[in-house]
């Protein structure tokens, strides 16, 4: 084999340049910083990338000392020393600086007065880093001469590689072969004695098994299919539309719109559940690291900087890819950093903020990058703004359409045409999680009694068993029918479910499609505070009220006071037109101003006399469904208008939104 490492433009497969032997740069080289024991098909792989990069004109100006500064970018840290020790066989050098990053004294400014020195005496200087802009001596970087940014090898190079590895060519490469892979991961598949099939056979086997990567893709949806998201899936969709446009050729990949964000929510909301979607959606694979992961590598500055380092190497190796960064809240604000520790913080900080501006904005940037907190409120203003993760876009828990959804979602062919919304009221304020996991329970139940799944296996995962005695469950049922009874008389909203199953602080729920109350009249605000003190009502009616319709911010009494203070303090329709503050604030005002408190309580009490003078009047209704509703615990809402004798809405109005009642009763 004396055929040189470098393959001209695809146009011309066959043809080589005929400077460099296989021979002459495995040889022992004499040189100062030549490993003789460096193995062959690491240096030969280094060699097909360089020759495959460098022209005529430059292994000529490099051969001899001219006075060259030379800056070598590589696809990630363990391609430096290898492709450094590849260029000290074709050129000749004063002086090579090899910066891979994690150490305090890789910077510009060091070794920067060392460069200008061997230059100015017309010897050559060689710079090889993954990062080179922060990496290498600021001398070399301002007055390179040539700059190289070797890409990750492509099939011209592998194919040059193997065959110097082999004495055989092969016959095809396939595109994105060594995709994802290391430096030592491409050379153990390049392996003497082995037919060049079998090279390319391991290169493809790995590289799917890396894209594969740790987090399987293939049991979450695409985000079409999801329920619950809102505005994150919204943000997704339109990523995935214009990625597409990007694979046709019909825009750049550094133009897609907002292609950076952190979602934020409680634990348990469904935040990396969402990414995984994502990821798949978008047709990419998925890089997941953990932010707060970074500082278990030891804690010393020069080894978290290593692991983030990796981090957005092995992400570059796969892009176009998703990274992943959960936990981001452990990236320290660096308006909060204790001055004791503010020297090491602010330099970790700083470094990531360069890596995410590379990754996120870069030229060749072919990333997408995501993060995840449960503390939006802790992250630095840097880290969010424009150009970098863009913003925060909140996860919610799922409501009753996505829990009713996901139910659906993982039920697959199981219980076909369930009404599964009376046990998505049930399940409201579960996580997707439980959500599957109540599927799952219900599905190994039937499987043990070698029987198709029922309804009452799905019920029996979602509620509890009733602990409370006969009497409680009667109480919780007319409290929870009066609100029914309310809604649907005075033509508030429309009844979508109704539980008397308890669940965290509520001892039961009635969930209702509701208009929005910023477009009431004041007449139609009063009959909807008529509906929400109906369950206390009831209380009242059949024995004594209790603390169940009051107490927590969303309990009835807390609902019915913010309504009537927004009627008369912010909306203008109490019969005054001063305004005294925003709905956010006017319970608050409330407190500090006894004349706006002496209005309220008086309308308060004028509008409870009403929601009780409406249960007298339906006392019947209200306990015939209220049996009912003990004997079911769930009943629809087209079950609550079959007793109350309602007709079945004709439509949703357009501004509608979903309503629960509050309290301990709910």
């Amino acid at each position: 084999m004396k055929k040189s490492l470098k393959y001209v433009p695809k146009s011309q497969p066959d043809a080589y340049d005929d400077m460099a032997s296989l021979d002459e740069f495995t040889a022992t080289d004499p040189r100062p910083g030549h490993d003789p024991a460096e193995p062959a098909p690491r240096l030969i792989l280094a060699m097909s990338l360089v020759q495959g990069a460098l022209t005529a004109r430059d292994r000529a100006r490099i051969a001899r000392d001219t006075g060259t500064a030379m800056i070598v970018g590589v696809p990630g840290p363990d391609w430096v020393d290898p492709v450094a020790a590849a260029l000290t066989r074709v050129g000749s050098w004063g002086v090579t600086f090899r910066r891979k990053g994690g150490k305090a004294s890789e910077k510009p400014e060091t070794g920067s007065d060392e460069a200008a020195v061997v230059l100015g005496a017309g010897r050559n200087v060689l710079g090889v880093s993954h990062d080179p802009d922060r990496l290498l001596p600021a001398s070399l970087v301002a007055t390179q001469d040539i700059r190289i940014d070797l890409p990750p090898p492509g099939p011209w190079v592998l194919r040059a590689a193997i065959e110097l590895v082999t004495g055989m060519r092969p016959r095809r490469v396939p595109q994105g072969a060594a995709r994802g892979l290391t430096f030592d991961e491409v050379t153990a598949c390049l392996r003497r004695g082995s037919r060049p099939s079998d090279c390319v056979r391991r290169l493809v086997a790995a590289s799917q098994a890396k894209l594969r990567g740790d987090v399987a893709l293939n049991d979450v949806p695409v985000l079409s299919e999801t329920h619950g998201y809102g505005e994150a899936a919204d943000w997704g969709l339109r990523l995935a539309a214009a990625v597409e446009e990007w694979r046709h050729d019909r825009r750049n990949f550094s133009d897609l719109p907002e292609k950076c964000a952190v979602f934020s929510g409680p634990a348990g909301v469904g935040k990396s559940s969402y990414v995984r979607s994502l990821a798949k959606t978008l047709g990419m694979p998925l890089v997941a690291t953990s932010v707060a992961a970074w500082f278990t590598s030891g804690g010393y500055l020069d080894q978290v900087i290593k692991a983030v380092d990796a981090v957005f190497a092995q992400a570059a190796s796969l892009s176009p890819a998703v990274l992943f960064l959960d936990e981001i809240d452990a990236i320290p604000n660096r308006s909060r950093i204790d001055s004791r520790h503010a020297e090491y913080w602010i330099a970790l900080t700083s470094h990531i903020l360069t890596k995410l501006d590379s990754a996120t904005s870069g030229d060749t940037s072919r990333l997408v990058v995501v993060g995840a907190t449960n503390f939006p409120e802790r992250l630095d203003e840097a880290l969010i703004r424009p150009g970098r993760l863009n913003r925060v876009i909140p996860i919610h828990m799922p409501d009753q359409a996505a829990v009713a959804g996901i139910l659906r979602q993982h039920l697959g062919d199981d219980l076909p045409g369930a009404d599964l919304a009376p046990l998505a009221v049930v399940g409201l304020g579960s996580t997707g999680a439980e959500i599957a996991s109540w599927v799952r329970g219900a599905r190994d139940a039937a499987l043990s009694e070698r029987r198709p799944m029922s309804l009452p296996d799905l019920v029996a995962r979602i509620a509890p068993p009733e602990t409370r005695s006969p009497a409680a469950q009667l109480a919780v049922a007319r409290h929870e029918s009066a609100h029914c009874l309310g809604t649907e008389i005075l033509a508030v909203g429309t009844v979508e479910a109704v539980s008397i199953v308890g669940r965290g602080r509520f001892a039961g729920r009635t969930n209702a499609r509701l208009r929005a109350v910023e477009t009431m009249t004041a007449d139609e605000i009063d009959a909807l505070v008529v509906s929400v003190l109906c369950g206390r009502a009831a209380d009242e009616h059949w024995g004594a009220p209790t603390s169940g319709a009051a107490g927590g911010t969303g309990s009835d009494l807390a609902v019915a006071t913010h309504l009537v203070a927004c009627k008369h303090g912010s909306y203008g329709l109490g019969g005054t037109l001063a305004y005294r503050g925003p709905p956010s604030e006017i319970t608050a005002l409330v407190e500090r101003n006894p004349g706006l408190m002496a209005i309220v309580e008086a309308d308060l009490r004028r509008l409870y006399e009403t929601a009780q003078a409406l249960i007298r009047e339906n006392e019947a209704v209200v306990d015939v469904l209220a049996r009912r509703l003990v004997r079911s615990r769930i009943l629809s809402g087209a079950e609550v208008r079959a007793v109350i004798g309602a007709p079945e809405p004709s439509g949703t109005p357009a501004d509608a939104r979903l309503a629960e009642t509050g309290g301990v009763h709910g």
